[in-house]
């Protein structure tokens, strides 16, 4: 689902409190537009109440909502009106929000709860995710080679833990990345599972049925989106490959532009254009081996991915004179919440 507006940070002194120390409502502001007027505003959805309309697209409508009794600030997702009467739509937004919410890691968005309105809309409750997509981070630059190591490492380990579960994302992209503040630190977290699918589903199962048609992100897709071939783990591996790119370059390894042929067949047929030569040689053979044209080209999953991340960080830091926790010996496991 593409937003107007999906992210929020709260200002004014102690984020949302009174110089007393007492609870006020935050203020909102989203970054690119101002949180959109909305007469649901004000009203309640179970034990929350909703304050601001953060975005919206075809399928879905996020407000920013607040736990009347807890206090606390969360996202609310909610199917979009005109999908209300369909139930292929209510099946696939539970379905959406039922994936989201089996996957624990530190890097993803966690879902808590899912209900319906008085008129039957449904909506599930996810962690408030205040920052900045990756996406808008890049219109500035491009990252640091340093904060490119980490946020590709944690990605892919989020995204590994997606396979472990049993699905594949088919939707990784850079607005599909929250760089949320964690004191000094940024941490990106991914979100929205709406297009995701089984890796391996039962017969019976409607992931085991061929789609048809394209489905997912253009710019971001592997080839054999493209050619509705099978798509497995190493899917999300090229698009990893792509979101790395862009954090080395904040452009697209492939030209656009054109027509959506066009672009079809720049992905399917062309090289990636060149990484610049400030690339690091580690991270530049990395990225190309995860845009290699043949699934088989490229590292075989997410956890070998992440392998070659972490090896190719220790030797960057090694050459600035730092010795990485790798290389004493003390291995970095898989991030938990």
């Amino acid at each position: 689902m593409q937003l107007r507006a999906v992210t929020a940070t709260f200002t004014g002194p102690g984020a949302g409190y009174d110089d007393d120390n007492t609870r006020t409502r935050p203020r909102v502001v989203a970054r690119g537009c101002a949180p959109t007027r909305h007469d649901k505003l004000g009203t309640r959805l179970g034990p929350y109440e909703l304050l601001a309309l953060l975005g919206e697209g075809g399928m879905a409508q996020v407000f920013l909502a607040e736990h009347t009794i807890m206090g606390r600030m969360v996202a609310i997702k909610q199917l979009a009106p005109a999908l209300a009467s369909l139930p292929d739509a209510h099946a696939l937004f539970l379905r959406e929000a039922r994936i989201a919410a089996s996957i624990r890691h530190a890097n993803i968005v966690d879902v808590y709860d899912f209900g319906c309105d008085l008129d039957g809309r449904p909506y599930y409750v996810m962690e408030l995710a205040a920052g900045e997509t990756l996406a808008r981070r890049l219109v500035r630059g491009p990252l640091l080679a340093a904060q490119t190591f980490d946020t590709a490492i944690v990605l892919a380990d989020a995204v590994a833990q997606i396979h472990d579960a049993g699905y594949v994302h088919r939707d990784i992209k850079s607005e599909n990345v929250m760089m949320v503040r964690d004191g000094r630190r940024l941490v990106p977290k991914l979100i929205d599972f709406g297009i995701a699918r089984r890796l391996h589903p039962e017969p019976d199962d409607p992931d085991a049925r061929p789609e048809g048609q394209v489905v997912g992100t253009l710019r971001t897709m592997a080839p054999e989106q493209i050619t509705l071939d099978e798509i497995d783990e190493r899917t999300d591996v090229w698009a990893l490959g792509v979101l790395i790119y862009e954090m080395i370059t904040a452009r697209l390894p492939f030209d656009e532009g054109g027509t959506s042929r066009d672009d079809m067949l720049a992905i399917v047929t062309e090289p990636p254009r060149p990484l610049p030569p400030h690339a690091d040689p580690n991270l530049r053979e990395i990225v190309l081996a995860c845009l290699c044209k043949d699934p088989a080209g490229r590292p075989a999953s997410a956890d070998d991915l992440v392998e070659r991340l972490r090896e190719a960080q220790a030797a960057y830091l090694y050459r600035r004179g730092f010795v990485p926790r790798t290389l004493k010996g003390v291995s970095l496991s898989r991030a938990t919440p």
